[in-house]
């Protein structure tokens, strides 16, 4: 028995060193990830990052305009050198109200700006997560720490895109690090912070109102409430409520059969009707029908499930890594760079780890699941792709539904990693 353990052992080393070494040639030797942030400052990639959202949502209040015109109609105003997709910005209205100062600036100054807060928030988080370990907050140690993970694969496709996850991945962590030191108002106000510029983490405030913690739950409601409140007093009635009614149920819609969406409000797309932009990946039983009811009954699936295991978990970090991996699935568009919010599992898993003596099997499991979330959303794409046929006159191709999960890899590296998390709910940490 002992030698089978032992060769199984050495199998799974193997492995995580092979694909470990296949990582590093692909990702980081075909490609800069430090020159690819620099050049998304650029034209004509600047105009394509994410944070043209709200600079032209600040521009329109300030010049009286409705936030939520379509961000085509927006930038042939205020911006004529970009072409932005022709649908409203997806994001809340406190955003466009923080956003303000932003378009008294040029564009291409803010796109600066945007990628130094960016990258101050990574920074504060990896000090926030340094003190947490007990780690010595060495300058070098954190250089070499804020370098890689620069270049992880979520922190680097979202500082490339500029969009706000760095921000809300802070608020997460400090919402965290907060609530498991009893500080409960203190991590219902980051809570709401992250929800009201974002709907997501919702999970989590659903949690601990389940555990009758009401001062979190009241000071993630008032903060929601207040961001409401002052955007009504700014926007008017009728542009929040139709953000809430109209603007986010139709960006979520339009989003849902994305190849790259890895949220659960997809997969029902992806089953009974078929999905993708860049190609189509056909789906595995069409039924339009089947397509409605999945849409809906497997993100409440999702939902229960997270919520029954932070509900049996022993350890509070068990229970909140495991909704906030969650939150990235329940959020209505889940692009890779949400990943980030996976952070505190992966921590939580990683210390768990060290203090049991760094087991074989579960830390070479672990080692592979992370590998497989720092691997470029391309290279799965471009797996799905070469099992293509034409499709149609526009040389689009057809995929067939099993390729097509290859680009569902990172949501089962995901849930891999979240299982891991369970499987260590046993270990204490400090």
């Amino acid at each position: 028995m002992g030698d089978r353990s032992s060769l199984k052992t050495r199998f799974l080393q193997a492995g995580a060193l092979l694909l470990g070494i296949f990582v590093i040639f692909y990702e980081y030797y075909q490609s800069d990830r430090f020159s690819r942030i620099l050049q998304s400052l650029s034209a004509p990639v600047v105009y394509w990052k994410d944070c043209i959202s709200p600079y032209l949502m600040a521009k329109a209040i300030l010049n009286g305009l409705n936030p939520y015109l379509s961000l085509h109609q927006l930038a042939a105003q205020f911006l004529p050198q970009a072409n932005p997709a022709d649908h409203p910005t997806p994001y809340p209205p406190l955003t466009g109200i923080l956003s303000l100062p932003i378009g008294f600036l040029s564009y291409e100054m803010v796109a600066r700006i945007w990628l130094v807060a960016e990258l101050l928030c990574l920074l504060t988080t990896l000090v926030l997560l340094l003190r947490w370990w007990g780690a010595s907050l060495n300058p070098i140690k954190v250089a070499v720490l804020f370098a890689l993970s620069v270049i992880w694969m979520p922190v680097n496709e979202e500082l490339w895109q500029g969009q706000f996850m760095s921000c809300l991945m802070l608020l997460l962590v400090g919402a965290w690090l907060a609530l498991r030191a009893g500080k409960q108002t203190m991590g219902g106000v980051l809570l709401g912070g992250l929800i009201v510029i974002k709907m997501i983490a919702w999970p989590i405030v659903l949690f601990l109102a389940l555990r009758r913690q009401w001062r979190s739950v009241g000071a993630a409601a008032v903060v929601f409430i207040a961001a409401n409140l002052l955007a009504v007093a700014v926007l008017g009635v009728a542009v929040v409520r139709d953000y809430y009614l109209k603007v986010g149920p139709f960006d979520a819609r339009l989003w849902r059969p994305a190849e790259g969406n890895l949220s659960a409000w997809a997969w029902g797309i992806r089953l009974f009707e078929g999905a993708g932009f860049s190609f189509h990946i056909s789906p595995w039983w069409p039924s339009p029908m089947l397509a409605l009811i999945a849409t809906y009954v497997l993100p409440l699936a999702v939902l229960l499930l997270g919520m029954t295991v932070a509900w049996r978990a022993a350890n509070f970090d068990t229970a909140f890594g495991w909704l906030a991996g969650v939150s990235i699935l329940l959020s209505p568009i889940a692009w890779y760079f949400y990943l980030l919010l996976a952070v505190i599992p992966l921590v939580v898993l990683a210390r768990r780890l060290v203090v049991m003596g760094l087991p074989a099997e579960l830390s070479v499991l672990a080692l592979g699941f992370l590998l497989f979330l720092s691997i470029k959303p391309g290279f799965y794409d471009h797996l799905a792709k070469s099992f293509g046929t034409p499709f149609n006159a526009q040389h689009m191709l057809a995929v067939p539904f099993a390729a097509g999960l290859f680009t569902l890899i990172p949501t089962a590296a995901l849930l891999c990693l979240l299982w891991l998390v369970w499987r260590t709910d046993h270990v204490e940490l400090p």
